[in-house]
């Protein structure tokens, strides 16, 4: 007998349902997806708490069903660790989401529901629905780790000297520290907000890579952080002079969202030269390209790190965004002012 499992595609800036559809799968923190799921088993994939997206069968592919943490994308999924996954062979209702009740106000990310208003709707879906416009693409490849003297053999070619090298690498490390304290000792609900993640993290990494106070403003026409070529004199003769726009969002957000509201600042900065969404630790940065555009995909940057998770390249999309190394050079002033 199937078992029905609820899902949810992560929450308000961090929605990757579309990567369940794209990749046959579904994922999540809760072991029980990997643990519990039999073949056959319906997962309904719910948005919001009364959507249903789309509707799926676990089944049996590449030699199993499901996995726990043997899929290293999602070991760093922007930062977050989403271990458990099964396959899943989804359908989409042909009219878009299905409104239902029976989720319940707050239901957890991944639970079995008892209402039978879902379970009948996933049914119908699965008799009358339609498989993804894209499906069965193939999964992101492995990634490698990037060792402490790679990042100090690099800034070192980019110009900075040994003990400065050795310098921003141990700022580096006391950032790690913290904010592997904060992921241990804050509860999820209670994360630290973004105007600590910026006061906190981001700054100082800042000022440890080279830029200096006069060239940074603090929440400057929304914008959460604007870094300049020069330093700043006042709105109106420093706007040409924006190289950076970072946008940072607390621990307990996604970066979804933060490159569209980076973009919509960025208009008004004509010279900006990247977009930088952040939540302290992780950062994407997003060049302009030659024709004078960033890109519209969160899941296409220019270069990408964990700082506690250091990686060649980025690990939702390695054939795209360049990791660690590249992410470093880009936060460097020196690289983004001569670009100017």
């Amino acid at each position: 007998m199937s078992t029905y499992w609820a899902i949810a595609a992560g929450s308000k800036g961090r929605a990757y349902s579309d990567l369940f559809l794209k990749f046959g799968i579904a994922f999540c923190g809760d072991e029980r997806l990997a643990d519990e799921t039999k073949v056959g088993d319906t997962i309904i994939l719910r948005q919001g708490t009364k959507e249903i997206k789309a509707a799926g069968r676990v089944v049996f592919r590449e030699g199993q069903h499901s996995g726990l943490g043997d899929k290293e994308w999602l070991n760093d999924f922007d930062g977050w660790y989403l271990p458990a996954w099964c396959y899943v062979d989804w359908k989409e209702p042909e009219v878009g989401p299905i409104l239902v009740t029976g989720f319940g106000r707050q239901p957890p990310a991944l639970f079995q529901p008892t209402a039978s208003e879902p379970r009948q709707e996933a049914e119908r879906i699965l008799a009358t629905g339609c498989p993804p416009e894209e499906t069965g693409c193939k999964e992101p490849e492995r990634t490698n780790p990037v060792a402490d003297q790679k990042l100090l053999e690099m800034l070192v070619r980019e110009g900075l000297s040994p003990p400065s090298a050795n310098e921003l690498k141990n700022r580096i490390k006391n950032i790690q520290d913290l904010a592997s304290y904060y992921n241990e000792h804050y509860p999820y609900d209670k994360n630290i907000p973004e105007h600590e993640a910026r006061t906190f993290l981001v700054v100082p990494l800042l000022l440890a890579l080279g830029w200096s106070e006069q060239q940074i403003k603090i929440e400057l026409d929304n914008v959460d952080i604007a870094c300049f070529s020069k330093p700043f004199e006042n709105e109106k003769e420093s706007k040409g002079n924006c190289v950076a726009i970072i946008e940072t969002k607390s621990f307990a957000s996604g970066l979804d969202d933060a490159l569209g509201q980076a973009k919509s600042y960025s208009k008004n900065f004509p010279n900006c030269k990247a977009l930088i969404t952040t939540n302290g630790y992780c950062y994407k940065i997003y060049l302009r390209n030659e024709e004078g555009l960033f890109p519209g995909d969160p899941y296409d940057p220019s270069a990408y790190i964990n700082l506690l998770k250091p990686r060649d390249k980025y690990p939702l999309n390695p054939k795209k965004g360049n990791g660690a190394l590249d992410a470093i050079k880009w936060l460097l002033p020196n690289n983004l002012i001569q670009t100017t």
